[in-house]
């Protein structure tokens, strides 16, 4: 008997309540600016993101997926988010903020050094504590 594999981290694709569960729950926002067509976003979800260190970081984070290159009107908000507030179209790229829209730090996408997200998302938790 094999148990079920570990579920990986919940993740949702709606700013909006997003703010409201980091209110609710008192965690900061980690936004992942990504595309449906972006090789290297992939890469980083599959190699990075299910690192069992990265996986309980991640607990302490709302996890929220922006689409960029998507046909809807959100994916248009999005992509001019990003453009307009953080002056970069690049995918991916990591933002953490408060609930209150602050921004805690920026990561500025693919990187294959695990070591560094990690730490990243470490010190992200820490200035936020210390808010």
């Amino acid at each position: 008997y094999l148990p079920p594999p570990k579920p990986s981290s919940i993740w949702i694709e709606d700013l909006d309540l997003a703010y409201i569960r980091a209110k609710e729950t008192n965690k900061p926002i980690f936004l992942d600016f990504t595309g449906y067509t972006c090789t290297n976003c992939r890469w980083m979800e599959i190699n990075v993101f299910e690192e069992e260190d990265v996986i309980k970081l991640f607990d302490k984070f709302i996890l929220v997926k922006l689409y960029t290159d998507g046909r809807e009107e959100k994916h248009k908000r999005y992509r001019d988010l990003e453009i307009n507030r953080f002056k970069t179209a690049a995918l991916p790229y990591y933002v953490v903020l408060n609930s209150d829209d602050e921004e805690i730090s920026t990561f500025p996408g693919y990187n294959t050094n695990i070591e560094l997200f990690r730490k990243f998302l470490e010190d992200s938790i820490n200035k936020f504590k210390n808010q």
